[in-house]
């Protein structure tokens, strides 16, 4: 749809073929809107093409317009990345969202109406790299990928997150990319237990900025079987990008991610606690 119809509908009547967000009247299928039905004035929103778009009811039908002070709906508009979302609705709110859901989420308790659309989908999205990475956390934005054993080259890990033990081979990485989002609001820790090197990073800095200084978890270098752990405080519901990489340089190969908190018993379970974006494949 490159743009649809929206009128302030303050008492809130039924219109077939529109639906209410509050007091803001939504056009949702193909009426002829210029004979204002339901007695509604309708302004035409924003092309919606490559484009998120946010907007809200002025309920004193004042809002300046090519035609006059007489605008009754406020658009806003942002090119359609979750981070130009982000601060289109920092601009509007005043907060800052840490994530586009966060953002969504005060749109929608605040009356507001947007077309940016949950994309996150279950699991963590699994890729398979030829070679070994050695303690390089940018070797996976140029090497080349692949199966390699029991290892698919790309694959998605929605309960356990893990490189069996299966002796796949030597000279070998993989790398998961998606959302990790907590039950529960307390303080999280966060374990790999690999052979060969494994990090993890949670947050912002999964992202942008990783680093073996800032890994969260680091279990770097070429080792046998071990645990390694790092702790950080998460707020239920919150969407928070998550980083995982191993690779296996020789002898055995294993990576198994495990976390706990105060009140959870430490496990491998992540079913419906890990997500990824199905438009981009990771973030």
């Amino acid at each position: 749809m490159a743009a649809r119809p929206f009128a302030y509908n303050p008492t809130q009547a039924t219109i077939e073929g529109t639906t209410n967000v509050g007091t803001l009247c939504v056009g949702v299928s193909a009426l002829d809107y210029s004979s204002n039905p339901g007695g509604l004035t309708w302004w035409m929103g924003p092309d919606e093409d490559n484009s998120y778009v946010v907007c809200k009811d002025v309920s004193t039908q004042n809002f300046p317009t090519p035609v006059g002070d007489v605008g009754s709906v406020q658009f806003w508009r942002s090119t359609n990345t979750d981070e130009a979302f982000r601060s289109l609705v920092q601009t509007i709110s005043g907060t800052s969202a840490a994530t586009a859901s966060a953002a969504s989420d005060w749109l929608s308790s605040n009356g507001y109406w947007t077309n940016w659309v949950q994309p996150y989908v279950a699991g963590l999205y699994k890729t398979t790299y030829k070679g070994y990475f050695a303690d390089d956390v940018n070797f996976f934005a140029t090497a080349g990928t692949g199966p390699f054993g029991t290892n698919p080259a790309i694959s998605v890990q929605t309960t356990v997150i893990s490189e069996a033990s299966s002796d796949d081979g030597s000279d070998f990485s993989c790398q998961w990319l998606g959302y990790f989002k907590p039950t529960t609001t307390e303080t999280y820790t966060f374990y790999t237990s690999s052979d060969d090197a494994s990090y993890v990073w949670v947050g912002n800095v999964a992202r942008i900025g990783f680093a073996i200084e800032n890994a969260l978890v680091n279990n770097g270098g070429a080792h046998g079987d071990t645990e390694a752990s790092g702790s950080i405080a998460l707020t239920a519901g919150s969407y928070y990008p998550i980083r995982i990489q191993f690779g296996e340089a020789s002898g055995g190969d294993v990576l198994t991610f495990n976390y706990s908190t105060p009140t959870i018993t430490k496990t491998t379970n992540v079913d419906r606690l890990v997500f990824y974006n199905s438009t981009t494949n990771n973030f």
